[in-house]
């Protein structure tokens, strides 16, 4: 499934990263219209005194995530379900909207050099360039607008800061009075701060695109650096024609919009139900984990939840906890004020009919969620109670919301595991990483609690060295399991190696040991494991039926990759039934068939090559002297199985016998059993490595591998063709072969425009390749057709024609 998701910030992340997590099949891609890849906004100031590099800002994004940056979308057409950007286009099977809000100004500030908003990367570049000996104006006095105060007042570079508030409130309009003051009176201890209420600008004089002057009611300031922080608004302009919106884009509680095969979340999304934008991270969290369920297909609906909220500035904290019932303007709001003028401390609680619905502090030391538990509750309050228990948190304060996790608690966790970095912290805690936006207090906190690195070092190295001695145990049990199911097997190691020996294949053997090691994903340490599981292959009866196919997969089997070692392994893999490579026929093949289905009962592996047609009770293939159907067969021979493998793409889902309009109803094996749990390893024909990885996964872990939705395992099928291919360098380069035979074609130029569809396929080829490791189609000049993908391959991929020009 193509994933496409525009945004470049923590809710694009958050859902990219988590759909490759748990369904490592998918091909995500996110589109960003900067140049930069997702970062965190939450922490721009840091950019602006420099504490950070843009580069510590950037959010974790897995491995399986492609962003495309530089993509402005323009436009989204559904019915084609196509993205157009400025200077592309790109698919998707589903979309997300993620892009977040954009600043509002109070005027075109288009060739303005001296004032900017403050939301990007860019606006911090600009700020940090043009406050130095400026007068900086503020318009804004909320969250952002303080955070930013705090930061421009430990600078040297302005002059003088003014930050402008058009009432008589900081933070918020139902902040108490007492913390409006407090606040105030740190701020102005800084000679050169000066907050301005009841003041907004009334004029301005631009000369040379430089604002010369700005008049305030109240002020005249010369020299100014103009800063933007009068609030946001959704930004989805570019979504206006094509799906229904209001300030937002219109969702319904599954965050689906008007199309159903599009989303959207976080500022860009407004609930119909609610009439809601998300403007807190946690909300906008929530409102991802909605849009993933619904792709999982799993119900889940969006609901408002009691927000929790803590910004540290300068020497004081600020913590707002809200219900999702809040309204400012409620008459029966009363206000419960504790004060302390010895620590600084202002705690503010907003109580409606005897419940809380508010809660405001100033370097508060409550414990936040025990509020929290208290306004979901719906819990009758009185005043007495918050006295008593206005110093009850002994853990310090909130550090992440979303994980619940206070300060000391996680500095408990850093000395008793000796973390020096954040990555190690994972293994502990999920603090930091689920939307991101205390990722840089924690990673202070690591580095401002001192461990011993000499002990840090020895608990990782015994916890590697313990990691790596539990997975090898569960190889060897493995091993020894095979060889207790089959006593009677009495071919050892040593024979092996003799036959090595006298081939003279030693080193052809480790060499191709180390890229069936390399290929399952495994640390070169398994090598030796990996060998002893070959050399145990031969314990484990397989059969191996041939149904409507061309014997393409044996083929490649016995011919392609090291035909020596193939030749070894053949000798020593118990291929107990395979109708192109057994000696007998007849009766005597028949009877080899059913020893192995009544001795090995439960034991034996079914790999099956070819469809299975089923029109015509299945009189489309009969095989054996008795005219048995394949699919009669396929079900006799599956029934007592431990595993059945599906190899080809005729296997999968018909393949080409089902392609177009053939008569026989040819079916893939999973369809035929009505089976789900069938592995399957298509291809056209599958590379005898994704064979023999697969059966030595399963021989050394007891398990099958990862699969994806396909059943396909991802180490082989999770990866799209297109991003490995030797000839991806042209196709950026817009260098394509335009007909056969051509310049480019001579130079090896991507063969995209001649119908290659190695964009549109999840296989491993241009890895693995064929020929003992030395080319692969597209490598040898002929498009990938996409055989992984199944019938479709050859009911519409295949052909020499681009897959867009065939939909016009």
């Amino acid at each position: 499934m193509k994933i496409l998701i525009i945004g470049g910030g923590i809710v694009a992340a958050y859902i990219a990263n988590r759909l490759v997590k748990e369904r490592p099949e998918y091909e995500v891609t996110i589109l960003s219209k900067e140049e930069y890849m997702p970062y965190d906004r939450i922490h721009l100031c840091s950019l602006i005194n420099k504490s950070l590099n843009i580069e510590d800002l950037f959010l974790e994004i897995e491995d399986g995530v492609k962003v495309e940056l530089n993509q402005e979308v323009k436009n989204i057409y559904t019915k084609s379900k196509i993205v157009i950007t400025e200077n592309s286009s790109f698919e998707y099977d589903k979309l997300i909207i993620a892009t977040g809000s954009k600043p509002k100004t109070l005027f075109d500030t288009t060739g303005v050099k001296n004032a900017s908003t403050f939301r990007s990367v860019d606006d911090c570049k600009k700020i940090s360039k043009g406050i130095k000996n400026k007068n900086v104006v503020l318009l804004g006095v909320g969250p952002i607008g303080l955070e930013l105060l705090d930061t421009l007042s430990k600078m040297s570079e302005p002059k003088y800061i003014y930050i402008l508030s058009r009432g008589e409130h900081l933070y918020s309009k139902d902040m108490d009075i007492s913390s409006i003051k407090l606040m105030k009176d740190i701020f102005e201890a800084d000679s050169r701060v000066k907050i301005l209420f009841n003041d907004q600008i009334v004029s301005k004089e631009i000369k040379d695109g430089n604002i010369t002057t700005i008049k305030t009611k109240t002020q005249e300031i010369d020299e100014p650096f103009l800063i933007f922080g009068v609030g946001v608004a959704p930004n989805i302009d570019f979504a206006r024609g094509s799906l229904e919106t209001d300030k937002g884009i219109l969702v319904n509680s599954c965050m689906k919009t008007s199309d159903e095969n599009i989303y959207a979340a976080g500022e860009a999304a407004q609930t119909k139900k609610e009439d809601f934008i998300a403007g807190r991270v946690k909300e906008c969290i929530h409102q991802a984990d909605v849009v993933i369920s619904s792709i999982f297909g799993h119900e889940c609906f969006f609901e408002q939840e009691v927000s929790i909220d803590s910004l540290k500035i300068g020497s004081f904290l600020l913590a707002d906890v809200t219900s999702s019932k809040y309204n400012l303007k409620e008459h029966n709001n009363e206000n419960i004020v504790i004060s302390s003028k010895k620590d600084n401390r202002v705690d503010q609680y907003i109580v409606n009919n005897n419940k809380l619905v508010k809660f405001i502090g100033v370097n508060t030391n409550i414990d936040l969620m025990h509020l929290k538990m208290l306004i979901e509750n719906n819990e009758d309050v009185v005043a007495s109670y918050f006295f008593d228990n206005r110093l009850t948190s002994e853990r310090g304060r909130l550090v992440c919301s979303c994980t619940s996790v206070f300060e000391l608690d996680l500095v408990d966790i850093i000395k008793e595991n000796c973390i020096e970095e954040f990555p190690v912290l994972k293994e502990f805690s999920e603090a930091g990483r689920v939307c991101g936006r205390c990722k840089q207090d924690i990673v202070k906190i690591i580095k401002n609690t001192p461990v011993d690195p000499e002990e840090a070092k020895r608990i990782k190295e015994e916890k590697e060295a313990a990691k790596r001695a539990k997975e090898i145990e569960k190889v060897q049990k493995r091993i020894d399991k095979f060889n207790k199911l089959h006593p009677k097997n009495k071919v050892s190691t040593g024979n092996l190696e003799a036959a090595m020996k006298s081939f003279d294949m030693n080193k052809e053997y480790n060499k191709w040991i180390s890229m069936i090691t390399a290929n399952l994903r495994l640390h070169p340490e398994y090598e030796s494991f990996v060998s002893k599981s070959v050399k145990e292959l031969n314990k484990i009866p397989i059969i191996w039926l041939e149904l409507s196919d061309c014997t393409g997969n044996s083929e490649a089997f016995i011919k392609s990759s090291h035909p020596t070692v193939e030749e070894l392994i053949l000798d020593y893999v118990s291929l107990d039934y395979h109708e192109l490579l057994m000696a007998g026929a007849g009766d005597d093949s028949e009877s080899a068939l059913d020893e192995v289905i009544k001795n090995d009962k439960g034991k034996y592996i079914l790999i099956v090559e070819g469809a299975v047609p089923l029109a015509m009770e299945g009189k489309f293939l009969r095989i054996g002297p008795k005219g048995e159907t394949g699919a009669d067969l396929l079900k006799r021979c599956a029934k007592d199985a431990a595993l059945v493998i599906g190899v080809g793409t005729c296997a999968f889902d018909g393949g080409v016998v089902a392609a177009g309009s053939n008569p026989t109803g040819a079916v893939g094996v999973s369809e035929a059993l009505d089976r789900k749990d069938i592995i399957n390893l298509p291809g056209c024909p599958t590379n005898p490595v994704n064979i023999v990885g697969t059966l030595l996964y399963y021989i050394m872990f007891d398990e099958l591998p990862a699969i994806d939705s396909f059943n396909r395992p991802t180490w082989a099928y999770g990866y799209r063709l297109h991003d490995n291919c030797e000839r991806r360098g042209h196709y950026d380069l817009d260098e394509f072969v335009e007909e056969w035979g051509d310049e480019g074609a001579k130079l090896g130029w991507c063969l995209y425009k001649m119908g290659c569809k190695g964009a549109h396929s999840n296989l491993n080829c241009s890895l693995v390749k064929f020929n003992e490791g030395t080319s692969w189609p597209v490598q040898s000049g002929h498009g990938c057709f996409a055989c992984g993908e199944g019938k479709i391959a050859f009911n519409k991929y295949a052909n020499q024609r681009e897959l867009e020009d065939e939909e016009k």
